[in-house]
């Protein structure tokens, strides 16, 4: 599906158009054959186009033929790959500004179209505030992991296996993030450097605004697989210390019934033993048993 969308400096606000324009937003999502032949004939670059359809591609940017294609990925999709973001191409033409991905990008672009009075014919400012709107997408999804991590790790203690599960999911999803995060900070840094895209001062500081934006990310991703694997570790160590206390424990009353079972065991046999043929021997042996596995129990639990 093809949109395309404009504003200008003196009506900021974007709306819909029937027909391209110079200076206009293309905003494609899940392209047919047609629709990849006809950004083609605009003059995108095929395989660069191709790239970013593919599920797996990484942050990256290039300049071709006097077009500037930035390929980022976005947070949260749920395809059939099960990755945690999803790809988009940015191409920045003569005229236009186009975006291209694979899936249906409502859920970031409605609100953008919402918030954002800006003019679409200043390419190079338009794309760092989409930029800007895909930091704050990450920022949202990050401080949703952490305060679901701070109620499941709030207590060490009484972790479960289905919590280490649900931070192990946490732990994926993160790491996910910082690959994509560390590969777009790269190419944005890239773009500071002038030879991709022409920058007045102001873009300038745009750009160095939104680099800083995700480098916080890229800290703020580390800080909490940092913190996953301190808890992972916390309750390893939680486990073994339960475990060994069990097996202390069963290894004491193993010592302890040791002692009525050798009684038992001799006792039983048919043999003369002294005192076999008392009237109150059984008696006797049941009490000095119990005793003698007290008192050993007792000094084993005592010097632990």
């Amino acid at each position: 599906m093809i949109t395309y969308l404009r504003s200008t400096q003196y009506r900021p606000t974007i709306k819909k158009r029937e027909q391209l324009q110079p200076g206009s937003w293309v905003r494609v999502e899940r392209p047919t054959d047609d629709e990849k032949s006809a950004l083609i004939e605009l003059g995108m670059d095929y395989d660069l186009l191709h790239d970013a359809l593919d599920p797996h591609e990484v942050p990256r940017v290039e300049l071709e033929d006097g077009w500037t294609y930035f390929i980022t990925r976005l947070p949260d999709t749920d395809d059939q790959f099960n990755d945690f973001t999803t790809p988009i191409l940015f191409a920045l033409g003569k005229k236009h500004i186009y975006t291209i991905s694979r899936d249906n990008l409502e859920r970031i672009w409605a609100p953008f179209i919402d918030r954002v009075k800006a003019p679409t014919v200043q390419k190079t400012k338009f794309f760092m505030l989409m930029l800007e709107a895909i930091a704050n997408q990450y920022q949202t999804r990050v401080a949703s992991i952490n305060r679901q991590m701070r109620a499941t790790t709030s207590d060490v203690h009484r972790l479960t296996s289905r919590d280490i599960t649900t931070l192990t999911e946490y732990e994926r999803k993160l790491n996910d993030y910082l690959d994509a995060l560390l590969s777009t900070n790269v190419a944005i840094e890239k773009i500071l450097g002038g030879r991709l895209l022409s920058l007045y001062e102001d873009d300038r500081d745009l750009v160095e605004d939104v680099s800083i934006e995700f480098e916080q990310l890229i800290a703020r991703c580390k800080s909490l697989l940092r913190t996953i694997t301190n808890v992972r570790d916390s309750y390893r160590a939680v486990m073994d210390t339960r475990l060994n206390e069990t097996i202390r424990l069963l290894t004491v009353i193993t010592l302890a019934l040791a002692i009525p079972t050798m009684f038992a065991g001799l006792y039983g046999m048919n043999v003369d033993l002294p005192g076999g043929h008392w009237p109150f021997t059984f008696w006797i042996i049941v009490f000095m048993s119990v005793m003698l596995a007290g008192l050993l129990g007792f000094y084993f639990l005592r010097k632990r």
